[in-house]
């Protein structure tokens, strides 16, 4: 498996999100926060927290667009997805740097790149 991509974060997905993108964004925030519970350094936690909870938004807004065809949050979710997958792109660079200080790098790795692999490429 790939876990280290080059360039920039991949292309926006669909509003709402499919199925199976929603899901990798899923599987991602469950590892992101198990690691987070878990790791006990302060700079692996300081580098998840922000990724993590700006993922956790991704699934929220999703979940509003859902309940709602409102063009407006469609927007507010795209623009979250965007902002979300540049700082994925900045805490897979961190991990694949400093990966002595992730207790599961590789299983995170994974699930960013499992999401960037279901969106559309540039």
């Amino acid at each position: 498996m790939n876990t280290t991509l080059p360039g920039n974060p991949p292309g926006s997905p669909a509003i709402p999100l499919s199925d199976d993108v929603r899901a990798a964004y899923d599987d991602l925030y469950n590892k992101l926060e198990a690691e987070y519970q878990s790791n006990p350094d302060a700079t692996a936690r300081q580098a998840i927290e922000p990724v993590k909870e700006n993922v956790r938004n991704v699934l929220t807004k999703d979940d509003m667009c859902k309940f709602s065809a409102d063009t407006a949050l469609f927007k507010a979710l795209l623009g979250q997805i965007n902002d979300t997958n540049t700082g994925l792109k900045t805490l897979q660079d961190q991990i694949a740097a400093t990966a002595s200080h992730f207790q599961t790098a590789a299983s995170i790795l994974g699930a960013i790149s499992k999401v960037f692999s279901l969106l559309p490429k540039f």
